[in-house]
């Protein structure tokens, strides 16, 4: 038996929607196959489908990634009982999957393409448009209350440096010992990481970025003032001295700087001093990128 109507219209997205239109819509989704010991989708891979769990549980992981061979730690576990939509944003917009969704034995899952969706709704534009106002609602919700959490980890972020600030001080302060020259330099490499400036920023799709080396051009996956980091890097050792030009969104300025990092096919450069010509550029960059994230 395909998902009810009644199952339907507990969802926020399907909101407003008409009981004929709620069963049509529910004789769209198709059943899924489910092993407890396969995940339904993976972290990373793109999002072709969104679901609906209307029996059982299922189970989002979210993981921190890890360097070298090291297992990702999960860091976030979220347990969805039904009747749950699964992964909607990602089905609808085709973005990589942060989580990995599992499911348990003997659950019910149903799966829609964003294609179905947009056919569905193709000879039915108020009802279509009627959607869009949901979707802008969850997507809006989902925003604010990332930035609830990110505003609780800046004051935590800040409450840190102070404290850290002050142990500094205090090893100064206090008799030198073999321990104080180590611990103070800990201390001052964990305040100099902290610091605003070296924030980093994932490029927007709509804000593209790239590095362009003599070895080729490979895509920014995270920027700052002080930092670039690239995928599908070329092999290059650590602590090499790099030249290359970054593209910003259609403007490119000339970089250079010292491989910090390389793990897999991720590098990570530290960039040297810039003119204050393509400083500029590269902090209204971060600006405008830093904004994508920002509910207005």
């Amino acid at each position: 038996m395909p998902p009810t109507a009644g199952e339907l219209r507990t969802i926020p997205l399907f909101h407003g929607l008409t009981d004929e239109e709620l069963g049509e819509l529910a004789g769209k989704f198709l059943p899924v196959t489910i092993d407890p010991k396969r995940p339904l989708f993976e972290a990373g891979e793109p999002a072709t489908a969104f679901y609906l769990l209307t029996a059982g549980q299922a189970t989002l992981e979210r993981e921190d990634p890890a360097p070298g061979d090291r297992r990702p730690a999960v860091t976030e576990r979220f347990e969805l009982r039904p009747p749950a939509l699964i992964g909607e944003l990602g089905g609808l917009t085709g973005l990589a999957r942060s989580t990995r969704g599992m499911v348990a034995e003997g659950s019910t899952v149903w799966s829609l393409t964003a294609q179905t969706l947009q056919e569905f709704f193709h000879p039915r534009q108020e009802s279509g448009l009627r959607f869009l106002v949901n979707l802008l609602s969850v997507v809006a919700d989902k925003v604010h209350r990332d930035q609830s959490r990110m505003a609780d980890m800046r004051a935590n972020l800040v409450r840190t440096q102070k404290e850290l600030k002050r142990l500094r001080e205090l090893v100064l302060e206090a008799p030198e010992t073999e321990l104080s020259a180590p611990v103070h330099d800990a201390l001052d490499k964990l305040i100099t990481h902290n610091r605003r400036v070296n924030y980093r920023v994932e490029p927007p799709a709509s804000l593209a970025a790239s590095l362009r080396l003599d070895q080729g051009r490979a895509p920014v996956v995270d920027i700052s003032r002080t930092h670039v980091a690239i995928k599908d890097a070329p092999k290059v050792a650590i602590d090499t001295w790099l030249t290359g030009v970054l593209e910003l969104a259609g403007t490119e300025i000339a970089i250079s700087g010292r491989v910090q990092r390389v793990v897999e096919d991720r590098m990570t450069i530290e960039l040297d001093g810039m003119i204050d010509e393509f400083a500029a550029v590269l902090e209204g960059y971060l600006t405008r990128a830093q904004l994508a994230d920002v509910l207005v």
